[in-house]
């Protein structure tokens, strides 16, 4: 019964994960890190590993739906690919083995709350309070 209810866990995690992953284009790292980390109480850098390893099929999966759905620049997307493998090969993934987990976890909060700001427009409306343009 145990491994019955891990196992709904994990598939009600990969459910969560998979549609935000396609209908925002985030996922693995933006939910499934955290909550790898926070549910199963597994080390960050467990949970990045695993959430790379996850994501591959669901990467594929998503970005075959949104080709059919006409939502992808295919020129963009391997260049964007090219530099993104070379900085998880040589860059991300072996500077992981150097920097603790609690870093790794405060610097992983600084991201999520810059984008969430981003996102949100409230980076925007900040700028605008503080950065006049010239009248013409």
């Amino acid at each position: 019964m145990q491994l019955l209810l891990e196992w709904l866990s994990y598939l009600g995690v990969g459910l969560l994960v998979g549609t935000f992953s396609g209908l925002f284009g985030v996922g693995g790292g933006v939910i499934m890190v955290p909550l790898i980390v926070l549910i199963w109480k597994h080390d960050p850098k467990i949970a990045i590993g695993t959430s790379l390893a996850a994501m591959v099929p669901t990467s594929f999966v998503g970005a075959v739906r949104h080709y059919g759905l006409g939502n992808v620049n295919l020129h963009l997307a391997a260049c964007l690919a090219v530099g993104a493998a070379l900085g998880t090969a040589f860059i991300g993934a072996p500077l992981v083995k150097y920097l603790p987990s609690e870093l790794l976890k405060k610097m992983f909060g600084i991201v999520m709350i810059v984008s969430g700001l981003q996102w949100s427009g409230l980076v925007g409306l900040v700028k605008s309070l503080f950065v006049h343009s010239p009248t013409p």
